[in-house]
């Protein structure tokens, strides 16, 4: 019954939540989707590429992976470039949440060095100077995380397609 499901839709919607003990009400609430979409799917129905995106999502893996091996290649190459944009989106939160940490760091350091600055010798301002070192360079991160990232991440594949045509 299971393998004839596979071959109806294409999906391995129902194998994957059954697989965890899931109910199609769970999958639907971990996936923002209704019931009724999930058993459609599940009972053979078509499923555009942002529901899959969604489904996979709940279930933690590459919408590649939602599709049996049967699939036609045009659908599996529509999943690979959904995967790989959500792969670029984690990346991208993943390098400001690092910007976040360092802007903390900074905050923390900066208030401890004036705090030993003020109570060692507040005439001279040392502090001031390793502050300023250090806000130049977060500076620098925050360029980096939020506006060359995109320009670096087009030329690495400007770059590489040139690569690969030669």
């Amino acid at each position: 019954m299971l393998k004839k499901v596979l071959k109806m839709s294409g999906y391995r919607i129902k194998e994957l939540r059954q697989s965890r003990a899931w109910s199609q009400e769970q999958l639907a609430e971990l996936s923002s989707l209704s019931v009724r979409t999930i058993q459609r799917l599940e009972n053979g129905g078509k499923a555009s590429l942002e529901t899959l995106a969604a489904i996979a999502s709940a279930f933690n893996i590459k919408v590649t992976d939602l599709y049996s091996p049967e699939t036609d290649e045009i659908t599996q190459e529509q999943a690979k470039s959904i995967d790989k944009k959500r792969d670029e989106i984690q990346q991208q939160v993943a390098l400001e949440a690092k910007f976040y940490r360092h802007l903390v760091r900074f905050i923390i350091t900066s208030i401890i060095l004036l705090l030993i600055n003020w109570v060692i010798n507040y005439t001279i301002s040392w502090s001031g100077i390793v502050i300023l070192i250090l806000g130049i360079l977060l500076i620098n991160r925050w360029l980096k995380t939020f506006f060359l990232h995109k320009y670096i991440n087009r030329w690495k594949n400007k770059r590489t397609n040139k690569l690969k045509n030669k």
